[in-house]
């Protein structure tokens, strides 16, 4: 369990890496407990999150059915299985030096969320997805490749600017 110095030097660790990557928002996420009040910050792309990390410093994320299945088969992430949807993951750290674990599981879904908003010739000649991915293949190249089969056969839309 992380000390309260350690948890700090954790979420600052990952909030400092994921804010930097294009297209990502942070806000606030909401306890589902305390109706009103925050449990930590949240990443989104595009609209959609990413993934969250509690200020407790647990992990979640949203990923396929496929992705969730592959992470918690190689012990990268457990399920969490007490949520409404199927794909939810967690990661609980132990050690400051766990949040690049965590960093690398935001990226895969980051990876994920981008992939759906390109054909699959523009992934492929996308520099950041491949900097991106290089950086998921040098912990799974088998999960890198789960990756490439959530490519959409046709590119979802962006999201309206208008309110």
């Amino acid at each position: 369990m992380l000390n309260g110095r350690e948890r700090e030097a954790f979420a600052l660790k990952v909030i400092d890496e994921v804010r930097r990557w294009p297209g990502v928002e942070m806000r606030p996420h909401a306890s589902h407990q305390e109706a009103g009040e925050d449990d930590g910050v949240e990443f989104r792309l595009y609209g959609r999150q990413i993934g969250h990390i509690h200020t407790d410093c647990g992990v979640h994320l949203s990923l396929t059915k496929a992705l969730k299945a592959t992470v918690v088969r190689e012990r990268l992430a457990e399920p969490l299985d007490n949520v409404s949807t199927a794909g939810w993951t967690m990661f609980n750290p132990v050690s400051c030096g766990d949040a690049e674990q965590a960093i690398w599981l935001l990226r895969l879904n980051y990876v994920r969320l981008r992939r759906q908003r390109m054909t699959p010739t523009a992934a492929a000649a996308s520099d950041l997805l491949r900097k991106h991915q290089d950086a998921l293949r040098k912990v799974s190249e088998s999960i890198s490749s789960v990756v490439e089969l959530t490519q959409a056969r046709k590119p979802r839309p962006l999201p309206s600017l208008e309110a």
